[in-house]
């Protein structure tokens, strides 16, 4: 028996934890087992193994592409490396490119985990629209995640908050579900919605007057609410013991002041990604 935890999480969620598109839940990080003794659909991790301390770690590293808008709201696309090294333990530690997740409390089907990541920012040069905006700095973001699964469901929700950066606060409410078609394949999707305060829409589509000054847009000022919704499937293909490609695919939807901001070239942001990750 063979168990992938984390590729499928670490391959699609590398613009962490605050990313929009990102599949990165529960139920696609659930055991990917090959041979004869593969379940015919997901249900949550199982319970801990009583194993040696060395049995329970998992490294995965390998690496992709992903193609999706150069800045959120966007038109132009851009491909974009996607690097992986993925380092899991017991099912309740996880450290990737996307940041650091722990565990904190588990019962049944409840889960609520400490989250650490990052908010990647923006740069003037990503789009025309955006010279004159200015940068919005890189931020690190701390957060919770609290989770309920039932059968091969997910339904939770997360709290983000930024230092640095936008200084924003976002939250996240949504579903995913996984199912195995055959021994070596897991298919996942996800439904999510996300609500941002103030200073997160302030930093990425409100426009004051000394922006309108140097970029000619109006002034726009955004107020904090339901800021887009997102869907994504993804497929993770196990060729042998060690060997995995990931294929994902989402569309975002701008929503609010945000799709109404003069920065927002087109409402719908879709993505898509392929990558390939060894396990030792």
């Amino acid at each position: 028996m063979v168990k992938f935890r984390h590729f499928a999480a670490t391959a699609a969620g590398l613009t962490g934890f605050v990313s929009v598109g990102a599949v990165a839940h529960r139920s696609l990080a659930a055991d990917f087992v090959v041979g004869d003794d593969a379940p015919p659909a997901i249900s949550g991790p199982p319970p801990l193994e009583k194993e040696a301390f060395e049995s329970r770690w998992e490294v995965i590293v390998g690496g992709g592409a992903s193609f999706e808008p150069a800045y959120e709201g966007g038109k132009k696309m851009k491909i974009s490396p996607i690097p992986i090294v993925s380092i899991g333990y017991a099912d309740w530690l996880q450290l990737d490119p996307g940041g650091l997740g722990v565990t904190l409390y588990k019962d049944g089907g409840f889960n609520v985990d400490a989250r650490l990541g990052y908010e990647p920012g923006r740069s003037e040069g990503d789009g025309d629209l955006l010279k004159g905006l200015g940068d919005i700095d890189f931020g690190v973001t701390a957060g919770i995640k609290a989770g309920y699964e039932w059968d091969a469901f997910e339904f939770y929700g997360i709290i983000d908050k930024t230092i640095g950066g936008s200084k924003g606060l976002v939250g996240k409410i949504g579903t995913s579900y996984g199912w195995h078609m055959g021994e070596k394949l897991i298919v996942a999707t996800s439904l999510e919605a996300t609500i941002a305060d103030k200073n997160y829409m302030d930093s990425y589509f409100s426009v004051d007057a000394a922006q309108s000054a140097a970029s000619g847009l109006p002034q726009y000022k955004a107020k904090a609410g339901l800021q887009r919704v997102d869907f994504d499937i993804s497929a993770t293909y196990a060729f042998d013991e060690n060997w995995l490609l990931q294929a994902g695919a989402g569309v975002g939807l701008l929503v609010g002041d945000a799709a109404n901001s003069p920065i927002v070239e087109r409402e719908l942001q879709p993505k898509v990604s392929l990558s390939l990750g060894y396990r030792f």
